[in-house]
């Protein structure tokens, strides 16, 4: 075969395949779109996943504080309670024991644990503002 033809055939080869080529080309253009896409959800879903992790670990950290408060609170309020209930009991003074008695029935009425049920609709308001 003589150099003209093989050169022609050549051109007519390669022109044959451009729409191939054309075609690979918006695959490979596709593809990379589909990886962007999906590096820029995942990156959203890891953003949105450490926005709830740093939700949950402060609402966390805020019931500990406000457990840790409340039963302190508590502990004291029992602790001047039963005080001033033996010092009562040792005076034979029934006023005072009857204050005492129902002071601590108050107290051990109301549990902490109720207040809970009220934080939990505070903290599920994303917007909401927490004072400590």
């Amino acid at each position: 075969m003589s150099d003209t033809r093989r050169s022609a055939k050549e051109k007519v080869d390669w022109v044959a395949t451009a729409p191939d080529a054309a075609q690979f080309l918006m695959a490979i253009v596709d593809v990379a779109k589909r990886v962007d896409a999906n590096l820029t959800e995942r990156a959203r879903i890891v953003a949105e996943r450490d926005k709830e992790i740093a939700r949950i670990s402060a609402a966390s950290q805020g019931l500990r504080d406000y457990l840790d408060r409340v039963f302190a609170e508590r502990r004291e309020l029992h602790q001047g309670f039963f005080a001033r209930l033996d010092k009562a009991i040792e005076d034979r003074d029934p006023d005072t024991i009857r204050a005492c008695v129902t002071g601590i029935v108050e107290v051990a009425k109301h549990s902490p644990l109720n207040d809970i049920v009220e934080l939990r609709s505070v903290w599920a308001d994303p917007d909401a503002v927490i004072e400590i």
